[in-house]
């Protein structure tokens, strides 16, 4: 894999952690490569990334992996509230509103190459590969609807809920469980396992407006399953299912 170290950028600083243990994916929403390193290369900005990958999978190499680089911005997951000091922010050539505004082939194959390297080099488990919008649901929309978390499920680097003939009693075992300790309404359950899982429930808590936001950042994330279409009203099915998953993944360890 050969990357592409011709341009740097000025805006890291040192980690705060020595374990580097999250991918954060982003995409650029900028109308082309050249504009993105312009961007993430200028001092006023203020932002970079450890790499961008272009429309034609090339691979820039803008801050080294043992600094701290500035993509994630105010974020959190597992009560980790300095994301920049614990990950690896790459950065995709993509943009809802330009004409670069599909995941090329040659930018996923890319991608994967890459995602496989850092896992590799960095022990980085499935659950901590992630989109900016979940370590950032009430300001970030990206990676996006549109990008394609399931070939990174088919390459074995993200995990997949599977959804099967027995989820029926999965649900009810997790009612009963609510019901015992008196988390009674839905909204209620739903932050209790997202918060579980990882994600910031902080604002959803207070408003409405924000709870939907959480949701649709999960929707955006969680979205491929084989022969189950996927909607809103039954999202609160695929968190369940989602949250017991790991918790009994926790326990065979």
């Amino acid at each position: 894999m050969k990357l592409i170290h011709k341009f740097k950028s000025p805006n890291f600083n040192n980690r705060n952690s020595k374990i580097i243990e999250f991918v954060i994916i982003h995409y650029t929403a900028l109308n082309s490569t050249v504009e993105s390193i312009n961007y993430l290369c200028s001092k006023k900005n203020k932002v970079s990334c450890h790499y961008l990958i272009s429309s034609d999978g090339k691979i820039y190499n803008l801050v080294h992996e043992n600094k701290r680089a500035w993509h994630a911005g105010k974020s959190f997951w597992r009560e980790n509230s300095d994301i920049n000091s614990s990950s690896i922010g790459i950065e995709l050539d993509y943009s809802p509103y330009g004409n670069n505004n599909k995941y090329t082939i040659q930018l996923i194959n890319s991608l994967l190459k890459l995602l496989k390297r850092i896992v590799k080099n960095h022990n980085i488990l499935p659950i901590n590969i992630l989109g900016h919008s979940d370590v950032a649901p009430y300001r970030k929309i990206d990676p996006g609807k549109t990008f394609p978390w399931h070939i990174l499920e088919h390459n074995n680097l993200i995990n997949k809920i599977y959804i099967s003939k027995n989820t029926k009693i999965l649900h009810n075992i997790i009612d009963k469980w609510f019901l015992k300790h008196r988390i009674k309404t839905k909204k209620r359950r739903i932050l209790f396992m997202l918060s579980y899982i990882g994600y910031d429930i902080s604002l959803a808590l207070k408003k409405d407006f924000f709870f939907n936001m959480l949701l649709a950042a999960y929707a955006s994330r969680y979205k491929y399953y084989s022969n189950y279409n996927y909607n809103k009203k039954n999202v609160d099915k695929i968190i369940k299912i989602h949250f017991l998953e790991i918790i009994l993944t926790k326990l065979k360890k």
